[in-house]
């Protein structure tokens, strides 16, 4: 695992503060998602996430994954969302939006989550539901 101040390259993800408001998760293509490796990509973000913020996973298109990913509730297992907000899923195919879909009825999140076929509708989202800048 390589890191910058703002930015963790592992083997199943790129994880990068890409602003003050939001963390991206981008999923490398041609790998199988294990629980050991999202459980990894978490804890990543959770170094980058200072302050609350929102979040923006990428999949890849035709994404690979462990059947055991699904079963386990990833957040419990990680200590929890930290600072984590909203979350915007961008799943690239119709298999992982469903995939993603039913993982979070299963395993809500504190947080609002949105799973998206495109990367541009992911963000469109979180961009029309930006938080208020604080007044300090």
């Amino acid at each position: 695992m390589k890191k910058s101040s703002a930015k963790i390259e592992m083997d199943h993800a790129t994880v990068e503060c890409v602003s003050p408001d939001l963390i991206e998760l981008r999923f490398k293509p041609s790998i199988t998602l294990t629980s050991a490796g999202l459980g990894e990509v978490i804890r990543a973000k959770e170094q980058l996430c200072v302050r609350p913020m929102d979040v923006l996973a990428i999949f890849p298109p035709d994404l690979d994954l462990e059947l055991n990913v699904l079963s386990i509730d990833h957040r419990a297992m990680n200590n929890g969302c930290g600072l984590s907000r909203r979350l915007a899923i961008a799943a690239q195919d119709t298999f992982t939006s469903r995939l993603a879909e039913i993982y979070f009825r299963y395993h809500p999140r504190d947080g609002e989550t949105a799973v998206f076929l495109k990367e541009a509708e992911a963000r469109d989202w979180l961009a029309s539901m930006a938080p208020a800048p604080s007044l300090s």
